[in-house]
């Protein structure tokens, strides 16, 4: 194993993996160290690091590390792979799969749309709660309507982006 005079080299880093964590645990419901290693990932250099490495980085029990690395790799944000001669299997981000994984995550918000339709429907005529409802349904409403032109525009301007 590689040894780390420092957890990084920028000092402003330590800072940045929390802030980054900090983020992953309130909008994604992320344990604080599955944000540390997906933030660690993200910036390491070279960009593979095997659990014990990730465990010493983020000064983590590797207990830790291996169960939020199994977390990692369910929700698709960082890969597993093994190379002949090194029995220690090394991880990565796959930043490519970052808008697949938001693309998830828009459509499961954008699901309310119908399950405020049903609301409306059972309270159709109910004056205030019927009012409350409708407010949520056209903003949902709303989202999912502009949900497809969104990513449309990502993929063009992504395509784009990668000619250049």
């Amino acid at each position: 194993m590689t040894e780390y005079a420092q957890r990084t080299d920028r000092p402003a880093m330590p800072e940045w993996i929390e802030q980054m964590a900090a983020h992953f645990e309130a909008t994604e419901g992320m344990p604080l160290i599955a944000g540390r290693i997906l933030a660690f990932l993200l910036i390491c250099d070279p960009p593979e690091r095997t659990a014990a490495e990730l465990s010493h980085g983020l000064n983590a029990s590797s207990g830790s590390v291996s169960t939020n690395v199994r977390l990692l790799l369910r929700l698709g944000v960082i890969s597993k792979t093994t190379r002949q001669g090194r029995e220690a299997a090394l991880y990565r981000v796959e930043e490519h799969h970052w808008p697949e994984l938001v693309r998830h995550r828009m459509e499961q918000v954008t699901g309310l749309e119908q399950l405020t339709e049903d609301g409306l429907r059972m309270f159709s005529g109910q004056g205030e709660r019927a009012r409350r409802l409708r407010t949520v349904h056209e903003f949902y409403k709303w989202l999912s309507g502009e949900m497809p032109q969104l990513w449309q525009r990502w993929e063009r301007e992504r395509r784009g982006a990668l000619r250049m």
